[in-house]
């Protein structure tokens, strides 16, 4: 008498195994989003040769493997970019910049300030200015501010066309309630800093409603006139004498950014908001005005951006157009005005930005897309847009969102894997006749 040997029920172990897999993979991606499995570990960059970047096409997260820029410095950053869902623990200590030369990312500690609204690059790339100091792009080592702004809150605003002054605002921290008055009355002060010597001019007392970062301090193109946001107006100073004018601007309206002054440095671009029952599933439309920086009068053209959470100008093309970042919001994110105190500061908050596109303007409504930016704040050195070419940035590999998709992907085909293995093997057992 010999024994049958079994075989093997193949459906119904690739059913089981198939099963297993898909809920380890869902575990993992879990157990990676919450312990900080996905968090940045800093890895070594490879050798890469030069690729004249210039403004990339496409902007998007750092990977959780990019090098630190303070261990592994670039010459020079085209791009400046943070934001709050980089990494699974911490994205919003974070920034990177985006190297110039080979188009790699390199992530560093940031404490202080989202780019463009409190952190901005030197019209050159090789410096990085925030609220923690000055960073040195080609060598990764930071620079710490005068001691006189020890106690305050900083937010750098913009630099000088020649690099030698940063604009910077100071609050004096209060706590949770509102900042206390400064010496002069003010909550929020408004200075210049001297880079190479240290030195600290103190330029005027900023209002709470005018002190919004990214909105608020703009140098002429040749340096030696600084317009800044005051209540109701625009105020033009000169750096060398400290001379004021004032300029009127419409209501509601304020400067459009560190990139507002025209090139021919005669005007000023300010821009402001309204609902707009059809500008598409945001309702709000954004227009960028051209003003005289005399009189303040509309004196060129206009552009408008619809759908937009905010719109900020960041430099001019070299066609004589200017490139501004809208900004998209998120689902739920509510609509926000300059002049709405309570929701004035959501603006420069990344928590209701989803991402963003770089916009070369056309009068009018039709523009230009530049960059597609896949994270929520960004700023880009002066000297990539006088160059006017886009070109293509490295694209990380091991970003939270490659990651978890892939993971997620794979236990979704086990799953169906386990599924229809279990359906045969069911079908088989069902209408399988008995040997005779």
């Amino acid at each position: 008498m010999t024994s049958e040997r079994t075989r093997p029920n193949w459906p119904v172990q690739i059913s089981i195994v198939s099963a297993v897999l898909a809920v380890s993979l869902v575990v993992l991606t879990l157990a990676g989003l919450t312990s900080g499995l996905f968090g940045w570990h800093p890895g070594t960059p490879a050798a890469q040769g030069a690729r004249a970047v210039n403004l990339p096409a496409t902007v998007g997260a750092p990977g959780v493997r990019s090098a630190d820029e303070t261990k592994h410095p670039v010459a020079t950053a085209a791009v400046l970019i943070s934001g709050n869902t980089w990494f699974a623990d911490g994205s919003g200590w974070y920034g990177a910049v985006i190297s110039a030369d080979s188009g790699e990312y390199r992530v560093f500690v940031n404490n202080a300030g989202a780019a463009g609204f409190g952190a901005v690059l030197s019209p050159d790339g090789r410096r990085l200015a925030s609220g923690d100091g000055i960073l040195d792009i080609a060598t990764g080592r930071w620079t710490a501010y005068p001691q006189a702004w020890q106690d305050r809150e900083l937010a750098a605003q913009a630099w000088s066309p020649d690099g030698a002054r940063l604009a910077v605002t100071s609050r004096v921290p209060g706590g949770d309630g509102h900042y206390p008055s400064t010496a002069n009355g003010s909550a929020t002060m408004l200075n210049l800093l001297d880079v190479g010597s240290g030195t600290i001019t103190e330029v005027a007392g900023l209002p709470d409603a005018a002190a919004l970062d990214g909105w608020t301090v703009a140098f002429s193109p040749d340096g030696t006139r600084l317009a800044y946001q005051a209540s109701g107006q625009v105020r033009i100073v000169t750096v060398a004498g400290g001379r004021s004018t004032a300029v009127p601007v419409p209501d509601g309206a304020r400067l459009a950014g560190k990139g507002s002054w025209t090139r021919d440095g005669q005007g000023l671009l300010v821009v402001s908001g309204e609902h707009c029952s059809s500008c598409g599933d945001y309702p709000m439309r954004w227009t960028v005005t051209t003003l005289a920086a005399t009189t303040g009068a509309a004196v060129g053209p206009r552009y408008q951006v619809d759908g937009a959470y905010a719109v900020r100008v960041l430099g001019w093309w070299p066609s004589g157009r200017p490139v501004a970042v809208a900004y998209a919001p998120t689902d739920d994110a509510a609509t926000t005005l300059f002049d709405d105190e309570p929701g004035r500061y959501q603006l420069i908050s990344m928590d209701k930005v989803d991402s963003a596109r770089l916009l070369e303007l056309s009068p009018g409504a039709g523009h230009h897309q530049l960059s597609s930016v896949g994270t929520e704040a960004i700023d880009v050195a002066d000297n990539v847009l006088a160059a006017g070419k886009v070109g293509t940035a490295a694209t990380p590999a091991t970003t939270v969102d490659s990651i978890a998709g892939g993971l997620l992907t794979a236990a979704a085909l086990a799953a169906w894997t386990a599924l229809l293995s279990g359906g045969f093997a069911l079908w088989r057992r069902r209408f399988r006749r008995p040997a005779p």
